[in-house]
């Protein structure tokens, strides 16, 4: 090329020369077109990447904040704010209540006043969102908004703000790369553009068959990086993107076979391990049943027994949720709830004994609703066990869950059962670890169902 200029020069610019300039022309078109396309490929992959990133991270907080809002735990949602500000493309976090007060936020001197939006974003619904906005010293920002609903009911919203900054930079250095790379075309000529446009389109190819795999439902597969340009950005937010989905899901198999809170809990702290460890512990189990469920629902049509069990599992789950119980498992008309795993709490016997209480008087508040409606009213029999069980995980690959095996599970149930209306027993280990906090009545030793022993049995009354 540099002999034909020379050339060229002497010859005052020959046919040769003006079609060496047009095709170098038309080369030179043809790279800022192709250029150009792969910036706004490798921009929009970027920024699909980062909200998908970032609804991901919006959406697991939104999940974990939801019961710590719930129970008012100011020290683990800033916690999770914490976690969350461990990305570097985090801009900030934010945690709302239902009355739109920061109970937790990056900037941790805002916590406790009202929430400030900035001006151009729409107002959070019921959906999430997720909005652009521009800073007044420049810069955007991608905004994820996600409502906070228990049992339809809106709790609190979580916003999480995303820097475009590193897409900025990366478009930047993506442009500047690809300027070098055209230059060099320009001067190799048709032959080297001809072997660069092969080696562009290879791993274009590479993306393609990627994202049909992922679109397949195969989040394993990963793209080799054989470059440090453009391309290789571009792959290597595709690999992200890959790991990123493949966690997402593996967090998603995690929530599907746990429901409780604390269980689910461990296993985002390593979600590759998904099975909890069987271990003897201390624990207090917690039975609760419905008195005369069966009759009364053959008087009741099917919705209205929907309903009914839907009031009664709002009470169980938020008496348990308060004081840090797991849920383990309902039984139709019944749950039965653990006290001491999987989370060691000390004073477990209590937290059981306060919860049976606020169901008790839950029940008291929904029968007499019931009752002022014209319904029949509701009554339940509550029997709380203290002692040793090995508590783990049960079930198979498709389906497990977390739940406690041993003799105080049995002897629980059995004394639900023998509980009158609105009565709560006790065994007298639980008892003993609980006398200062209840005023509670002896009943003697009772000879159980499957017991060979009698057991000690005590009525709580109230309070102290």
């Amino acid at each position: 090329m540099n002999a034909e200029t020379h050339g060229a020069a002497r010859l005052r610019l020959p046919l040769k020369l003006k079609l060496g300039l047009l095709i170098t022309g038309l080369l030179l078109i043809t790279v800022l077109l192709l250029s150009a396309f792969l910036l706004y490929r490798a921009e929009r992959s970027l920024v699909a990447e980062m909200t998908k990133r970032g609804l991901t991270i919006a959406q697991n907080l939104a999940n974990a904040a939801k019961n710590p809002l719930l129970t008012k735990d100011e020290l683990t949602l800033n916690l999770l704010v914490k976690d969350a500000m461990r990305d570097g493309d985090v801009a900030y976090v934010v945690v709302a209540d239902h009355g739109d007060k920061v109970v937790a936020h990056t900037d941790v001197g805002l916590i406790g006043r009202p929430l400030e939006r900035p001006g151009p974003l729409a107002p959070l619904g019921d959906r999430p969102l997720v909005q652009t906005y521009t800073l007044p010293e420049g810069g955007q920002i991608i905004d994820f908004a996600i409502p906070l609903t228990f049992r339809q009911v809106a709790v609190g919203s979580v916003y999480v703000g995303f820097s475009r900054k590193s897409i900025d930079g990366a478009i930047i250095n993506t442009r500047n790369q690809t300027m070098g790379i055209s230059v060099v075309i320009l001067l190799a000529g048709l032959g080297g553009t001809v072997v660069l446009a092969t080696l562009m389109t290879r791993p274009i190819s590479s993306l393609v068959e990627g994202t049909r795999a992922i679109a397949a439902g195969d989040l394993s597969v990963r793209l080799a990086v054989r470059s440090r340009d453009e391309l290789g950005s571009l792959i290597d937010s595709f690999n992200e993107m890959a790991r990123s989905l493949a966690e997402k899901e593996t967090i998603k198999r995690a929530f599907a076979r746990y429901v409780s809170r604390e269980v689910v809990e461990e296993l985002l702290k390593d979600p590759e391990h998904l099975v909890v460890t069987g271990e003897r512990r201390e624990v207090t189990v917690l039975f609760c049943d419905v008195r005369g469920f069966t009759p009364l629902s053959e008087r009741l049509t099917p919705e209205e027994v929907v309903l009914l069990l839907n009031d009664l599992y709002d009470l169980m789950i938020e008496a348990t949720i308060r004081h840090e119980g797991t849920l383990d498992k309902f039984l139709g008309d019944a749950v039965m709830a653990i006290f001491g795993a999987p989370i060691a709490h000390p004073d477990h016997p209590a937290r059981a004994v306060r919860t049976a209480l606020v169901m008790r008087e839950g029940i008291e508040r929904l029968s007499a609703r019931r009752i002022r409606e014209g319904k029949d009213p509701i009554t339940v029999g509550i029997g709380v066990s203290t002692g040793e069980a090995i508590a783990g995980t049960v079930g198979t690959e498709e389906r497990m869950e977390y739940t406690v095996i041993g003799d105080s599970v049995n002897l629980a149930s059995r004394l639900e059962s023998i509980a009158k209306p609105m009565q709560i027993l006790i065994s007298g280990r639980t008892y003993r670890d609980v006398k200062d906090l209840v005023e509670a009545r002896p009943l003697g030793v009772v000879r159980l169902k499957g017991k060979e022993e009698e057991i000690e049995v005590y009525e709580v009354v109230r309070r102290k």
